[in-house]
């Protein structure tokens, strides 16, 4: 295990290293320790504020002092829980405007000084009904409200909601006479949802706090499920997809726009991706994503749209050494958005 302090040379950043140094020792752990002090380097990590903390390569922590006992359950666990870092990141996101966002899911990612930012989220919201500028933090990879059938009437639920943009989108389809929830655990989001519907005067819209696995929803509560590039930065696929079966009706349905990859990538790819396209740090083959679905119970699935993300050549030199950018080139491997729609016909 290689433990970062990135840190600028402030009383705080000096604690933070001493203290990780002594928790080292005193556990006897075989975790190395070092400072980064460039503030260059510093940057590449996508941090927003100083001392952060940096463990084989993923920030678990920014902005503050640790106690000894969170190092200490750091280095037994080893490599940081993937949802946690996803919260932490995206309630950071919450209070960012849309101009300061990096890229995909990795939103901490730094304007500057990086040569060229890297994005895979291009798609635009803004001729759609019922769009909210204030709700657009530009972290969708897809339009699933466009392929989703809604009707004026349904409950829609959309899983990891942000700042609420698709469920915006979705209430304009659903109408008054239906109702919109979102489910999101990133807490300043949350209030950042909240806030855009209150101030709209949204009645039958809500959020609520909850983790997608295991949805605060009764059964057979929904008409339409949707999500927007959330679910593969999630570990557990089955878990997820068995969660939207239960939570739909019978005869409901659900569209996911999502990242999917397709061929071998080699290790370091993987390993640094979430400098530069985080969205697919966990993202899985387009086969198994679909395979998931199956497994679920869905029937009528259904690939509506398919597009193909290309990851520019100075990006690649910028982050990753030559002989993993020869290894990537050469494989027959990809990145894609995908929409898909399944139907729960039980």
């Amino acid at each position: 295990m290689e433990i970062a302090i990135l840190g600028t040379g402030c009383n705080k950043c000096k604690t933070l290293y001493e203290r990780v140094q002594n928790v080292v020792g005193e556990t006897q752990s075989t975790a190395t320790v070092k400072k980064i002090e460039d503030i260059t380097e510093i940057m590449r990590f996508g941090v927003m504020s100083t001392p952060a903390v940096v463990i084989d390569g993923t920030v678990v922590m920014q902005g503050g002092l640790p106690k000894e006992s969170e190092i200490k359950e750091w280095l037994s666990k080893g490599k940081p829980d993937m949802k946690e870092l996803v919260k932490q990141r995206y309630n950071d996101l919450a209070v960012l405007n849309k101009e300061s966002i990096g890229c995909c899911c990795n939103p901490m990612a730094p304007a500057a000084p990086s040569k060229k930012v890297f994005t895979i989220m291009s798609e635009d919201y803004s001729q759609l009904k019922g769009y909210e500028p204030d709700a657009d933090l530009g972290v969708g990879c897809g339009l699933p409200t466009q392929y989703a059938r809604i009707q004026k009437g349904d409950t829609v639920v959309d899983l990891g909601s942000g700042a609420g943009n698709d469920c915006f989108i979705a209430r304009e389809e659903t109408g008054e006479t239906g109702s919109v929830i979102g489910i999101d655990f990133a807490p300043q989001m949350l209030a950042r949802a909240r806030a855009n519907a209150t101030k709209r005067g949204f009645t039958n819209v809500e959020f609520l706090e909850g983790d997608i696995e295991n949805m605060p929803l009764p059964d057979k509560t929904a008409d339409v499920v949707v999500s927007n590039c959330v679910l593969n930065l999630l570990p557990c696929k089955d878990r997820i997809f068995k969660e939207i079966y239960r939570v739909l009706k019978p005869g409901g349905h659900f569209c996911i726009s999502d990242v999917v990859l397709n061929g071998v990538f080699p290790k370091e790819f993987t390993d640094n991706a979430a400098m530069y396209a985080g969205c697919i740090a966990s993202a899985i083959q387009r086969e198994e994503y679909l395979g998931e679905i199956e497994k679920a119970g869905f029937a009528d699935i259904k690939v509506e749209r398919t597009k193909t993300i290309t990851i520019p050549d100075d990006v690649l030199q910028e982050h990753l050494d030559e002989a993993t950018i020869e290894k990537y080139q050469a494989g027959n491997v990809g990145i894609y958005s995908i929409t898909v729609t399944g139907k729960r016909t039980e």
